[in-house]
């Protein structure tokens, strides 16, 4: 919402009464210097800045204008290069029976997807396996093999020129190669690239990166391209995007399976993991869970990627910054439209400050198959036109995603109109009543109601008709003109916030596919003790589970039952509202507990004696009176794996003690 003006007067007069360590990564142009220079004080007000670049114009550009420490990242020299690609692309051997060293029979319980056999297993195994299948080849001619596909490994990482990034991207390349013959070709491949186009330190990495690009299969071809879609340094969360692929028809159940049926979610990350191998992502683990939490593309990647969408007419993006720009967008997609009715078109309006008119743009954008909002603004005003003119005007639409908008009192009735659509995303955004033309949309696959906290909504009993649903976000705070039926989404594999205040609990157990389940509920004893029994017979369908319970646990009965609870096998988040006259003992948790908050507890005994010893528990939060007496103590070797520790609204607490060696995982 601030100029550029406003924006450099903070971080001034930030310096000016600090001594800051300012880090500004990957810089590409001398102007964006230029532009920030006036951000930094003098340097007798002690701060210190750091840039990093991969053009060294640049840096010296800036050596001139202030003085500083020029530091250029030497290349591996060739044993470095060829250790580096080693551990990338011959960790793990691929052999397959068809290839050059094998023979015999198929094992029934190795057999891949498209019946070929298929086992992974380390360098130094190989020998014997091959042995055990019976090869015909000699002990030297194995040798042989792998000594020329070592040969041609050090020949190509030369032409890497000692850059990381190139030897990575090209042992992501190889370590999908199994027989030398595919070693030869990719080795031809590399060369005829780097004749055509040359061998520059950027040429050599953009031609890995096509070369990576070109070698992927056609599905995961799609999904790196749709990849571009987000925003430069946008986190993509992984979840999400695996709901964007499978609306866009890229993944479905049950592809590349052993004839198991799998979830989309399994199948997704199973293809961004090798899009990841092959150094086309980059990826952020969750430590808790060690699965991929979001991904991101490289600059040079990304390049690659936009490159493509023009060659492969997949997609067109236009910015909604003001009108003009609207009219010159929309006119290149309207030409992208009329000779392609099947590609992939996004929306993505990134910076509205203001009304943008798209009526006048209906004909131009009426094949877009997709609408993806970027929004930097924590709100926006009156978008509720334009988001019915997307209803009215835009009626193939598969794939709306608005987070973060205002809407007003009401979300246009006209949202019912889009017959097609597999995912709506209104995550963050603000209205307060759902019109039951969404039980139109039985297409979709994905919809997320999970709207701003501040937001109450109302939503009518017609999400019951979604029979294709598969993954549920309902909002954190709801209500409902009469209960929502959901015991006919048979499909279900994620449920969020299923508030047992607006819906029946006993739905849940008709939808047999259920994974994730995440649940809020301030009931009864009896019901309690109802949800318990459930969640224990059903713990081999669930992976995750979550729960937010408003109670008050004081008697012997509701305390033990509390045990019963907090000991679920899939439980991950944990979140008690209320009196709690004494938290179970660290056994009687799960084991598997991550995240875990109290509030409103008034625990008069220390917490931390008992929530120290849970082995797997990376974020703790006491709010609002969790804790009502003056002092807690964190013990030696306690916290094993915590990583986030929140104190907020502990009245009574005066002291906190931090033994040497508690919390290490956080240092």
């Amino acid at each position: 919402m601030k100029d550029n003006s406003e924006l450099i007067k903070e971080p001034f007069e930030v310096q000016k009464t600090k001594k800051c360590l300012v880090v500004l990564d990957d810089v590409w142009e001398t102007d964006v210097w230029d532009g920030l220079r006036p951000a930094f004080p003098n340097r007798k007000m002690g701060s210190k800045v750091l840039l990093t670049t991969r053009n060294k114009e640049i840096a010296l550009h800036i050596d001139t204008d202030t003085r500083c420490y020029f530091y250029e990242q030497r290349h591996l020299n060739e044993d470095e290069s060829w250790e580096l690609l080693q551990k990338k692309a011959l960790p793990v051997i691929n052999i397959a029976v068809e290839n050059e060293y094998a023979s015999g029979s198929e094992s029934e319980d190795a057999k891949s997807s498209n019946g070929s056999f298929l086992s992974c297993l380390s360098v130094d195994d190989e020998d014997e396996f091959l042995r055990n299948l019976g090869t015909p080849r000699s002990e030297d001619s194995i040798q042989d093999k792998r000594a020329d596909k070592h040969e041609l490994g050090k020949e190509m990482v030369k032409q890497c020129g000692g850059l990381p990034i190139a030897i990575t991207v090209l042992g992501g390349i190889l370590m999908t190669k199994s027989t030398l013959e595919e070693w030869e070709a990719v080795h031809q491949s590399f060369n005829s690239h780097l004749r055509e186009r040359g061998i520059g330190e950027n040429g050599r990495v953009y031609e890995l990166l096509a070369l990576s690009y070109h070698d992927l299969p056609y599905q995961m071809k799609q999904c790196f391209w749709h990849l571009g879609n987000f925003p430069k340094y946008y986190n993509i969360p992984t979840r999400k995007l695996y709901q964007l692929w499978a609306a866009e028809g890229f993944i479905s159940p049950n592809s590349h399976s052993n004839g198991e049926e799998k979830s989309i979610m399994e199948i997704a990350e199973r293809l961004l993991c090798e899009l990841e191998q092959r150094c086309m992502v980059q990826v952020r683990v969750e430590e808790s869970t060690g699965r991929i939490k979001s991904c991101q593309l490289h600059d040079f990647v990304r390049e690659i990627c936009i490159l493509k969408w023009d060659q492969e007419n997949f997609l067109k993006r236009i910015h909604l910054s003001n009108e003009s720009e609207l009219n010159r967008s929309s006119s290149s997609s309207s030409e992208a439209t009329s000779s392609s009715y099947s590609a992939t078109h996004t929306l993505d309006p990134v910076d509205s400050y203001a009304e943008v008119n798209l009526t006048s743009e209906r004909e131009s954008l009426e094949h877009v198959r997709s609408a993806l909002f970027f929004s930097r603004l924590k709100q926006r005003e009156n978008f509720q036109a334009t988001l019915k003119y997307l209803c009215d005007g835009l009626k193939l639409l598969r794939v709306l995603d608005l987070e973060r908008f205002e809407f007003g009192e009401e979300l246009c009735e006209a949202i019912g109109n889009l017959l097609h659509l597999r995912y709506l995303g209104l995550k963050g955004s603000r209205f307060n009543k759902l019109p039951s033309s969404i039980g139109n949309l039985k297409f979709l696959q994905t919809l997320d109601l999970r709207t701003a906290f501040d937001s109450y909504l109302i939503i009518p009993d017609v999400l019951w008709k979604l029979n294709q649903l598969k993954h549920l976000y309902l909002p954190p705070s709801q209500s409902s003109t009469n209960k929502l039926k959901l015991s006919t989404l048979k499909n279900l594999e994620i449920l969020k916030n299923f508030d047992l205040r607006v819906s029946d609990f006993r739905d849940i157990s008709e939808i047999n596919k259920l994974r994730k389940l995440a649940l809020i509920f301030c009931l009864e004893m009896e019901n309690l003790k109802a949800i318990n029994k459930y969640l224990r017979t059903n713990f081999n369908l669930l992976t995750d589970s979550s729960f937010r319970i408003h109670y008050n646990f004081k008697s012997a009965k509701e305390l033990a039952l509390l045990d019963l609870i907090v000991g679920c096998i899939h439980l991950r988040k944990l979140d008690l509202v209320g009196q709690i006259e004494k938290l179970p003992d660290h056994i009687r948790f799960s084991h598997r507990l991550t995240k875990l908050t109290l509030r409103n507890s008034a625990l008069k005994e220390d917490p931390m004696t008992i929530l120290e010893k849970l082995p797997n528990l990376h974020f703790l939060s006491l709010r609002k009176n969790a804790v009502i007496g003056n002092r807690v103590r964190c013990s030696a070797q306690g916290f094993a794996r915590l990583r986030s520790i929140e104190f907020q609204g502990l009245m009574s607490l005066e002291e906190w003690i931090i033994e040497e060696g508690s919390m290490r995982n956080n240092r």
